[in-house]
């Protein structure tokens, strides 16, 4: 075993001096955890969510909105261009 494994087994390996660790400490900071993700975590990670499908939505309804006034200013300017260019053969003709 080299000298990095040894220094890694070392530092990895219980200290026989140390106390153990009760079980209720060991479960009350679990659970204390997993609170803290229910109330501060959970709550952000779901308003995140709600913004996203928010902007989807609108996105959406803009969409719906916008596109048969883009269809009518597209044939629109189509029409003034074939306007402009019949005055111009009109005139071009004697």
């Amino acid at each position: 075993m080299g000298p990095v494994r040894a220094a890694l087994s070392r530092r990895e390996a219980p200290d026989e001096g140390a106390p153990e660790v009760p079980a209720e400490d060991f479960f009350s900071r679990h659970l204390q955890s997993f609170s803290d993700f229910m109330t501060k975590d959970l709550p952000q990670r779901l308003q995140v969510e709600e913004m996203r499908s928010q902007a989807e939505a609108y996105l959406d309804r803009a969409n719906k909105q916008l596109t048969p006034l883009a269809q009518e200013l597209r044939s629109n300017v189509l029409g003034l261009f074939s306007s402009l260019l019949d005055l111009g053969k009109s005139k071009e003709q004697p």
